[in-house]
């Protein structure tokens, strides 16, 4: 059974009819008859913070969002009504599994799919999700909401264009703290994507894979992302690469230490997916990870900032498109006649499942 149904014509022709109800963020066109400004069609879409945030906004507004709870349903709800106003296909994803300890467990994934030139894959994760704590209400804003928030964001970017690879947008449940149990249960966490993870090796898709990104804690007001010493070291540096170009050095640090961040990536990683890259701030507060406010009540919006989402959205479509065309560049030369008698490009942007990525 194929992961995610195919994006048709008529869905294609929806997108292009929801670009123009909804805008893009983008230089306007000439006014329309009626004198409303109309969207220039033929321009990429930029990256909204305004519109991100607008979604950081009314998941946060859901409270609590745990895993099997009416908020986390809620939560679904949103982002299927989000997806489909960006003329997007929407899938459930249904993984039921035995946890020891726990028992029976069901988390509810919600995916959609932007068909590229190639079949392969560019897999986007996010959590949707909280974790559950006894003492408080945990709401989630920067860890849990954040990253959905600006995947949503990148869904209607990158909605209309013309992608190297077919590009899967999944928002995971199942990745808060489980908060139940005995102790050696209630810190368990990420349990969502290894769930999404064995579900997709089953049905032969993991070899596809030729970037997977995660991302998670993206809305700190004060956001210093984290350099993942277990992400695919080419593809990462050149979130740290764009950051530069943009003048997003503030998010990106370049001096930036090496950390073994937590995140839905290491589900994949440890199922042989090499080329993966965690972008997450593993501080929230600006103090020691994981900073101040993480895991507290204080995970709320009050410390958040519209233009975290806009620095680390920025930064990602500008590294998801060179990623791109480096790869579709090393395809391209792979697939000529000339290949087996010329020297053939750095081979580490090419690793596939299986293979022994570059050391960091």
């Amino acid at each position: 059974m194929p992961f995610i149904r195919p994006i048709s014509g008529t869905l294609r022709l929806s997108a292009l009819v929801g670009a123009l109800l909804l805008g893009c963020g983008g230089a306007p066109s000439p006014p329309s008859p009626s004198g409303e400004p109309r969207e220039d069609t033929t321009a990429p879409r930029a990256f909204s913070s305004a519109r991100a945030w607008s979604h950081l906004e009314a998941l946060s507004a859901l409270g609590p969002r745990v895993s099997g709870s009416s908020g986390a349903r809620d939560a679904r709800r949103y982002i299927t009504r989000q997806l489909e106003a960006a003329g997007l296909p929407v899938e459930e994803i249904e993984t039921p599994r035995e946890i020891e300890g726990v028992g029976s467990m069901e988390w509810s994934h919600v995916a959609t799919q932007i068909e590229g030139r190639s079949p392969e894959l560019f897999v986007l994760l996010a959590p949707y999700d909280t974790g559950y704590f006894e003492e408080f209400s945990f709401l989630g804003v920067n860890d849990g909401a954040s990253g959905a928030a600006l995947l949503l964001e990148l869904a209607r970017v990158l909605a209309p264009r013309d992608l190297p690879y077919t590009t899967r947008l999944v928002f995971v449940d199942g990745e808060g703290r489980l908060g139940r149990g005995g102790s050696d249960l209630e810190d368990r966490r990420w349990l969502g994507s290894q769930a999404l993870a064995e579900t997709m090796e089953q049905e032969g898709l993991l070899r596809s894979i030729r970037l997977l990104l995660a991302v998670n804690r993206v809305c700190d007001a004060e956001i210093r992302i984290a350099r993942d010493l277990g992400s695919h070291r080419h593809h990462r540096e050149e979130f740290w690469k764009a950051a530069a170009a943009l003048g997003r050095v503030d998010a990106f640090p370049p001096g930036q230490g090496f950390e073994s961040v937590q995140a839905s990536h290491r589900a994949f990683a440890e199922r042989g997916v090499r080329p993966v890259v965690a972008i997450v701030d593993t501080a929230f507060g600006g103090d020691a990870p994981p900073g101040l406010y993480a895991d507290t009540e204080e995970d709320a919006i009050v410390h958040c900032a519209p233009e975290s989402l806009e620095a680390v959205g920025s930064v990602t479509l500008r590294a998801l498109e060179t990623i791109g065309r480096r790869l579709a560049k090393i395809d391209r030369f792979s697939q000529s006649p000339l290949a087996d008698l010329e020297t053939a490009p750095e081979s580490s942007d090419t690793l596939r499942s299986g293979e022994t990525p570059a050391a960091p």
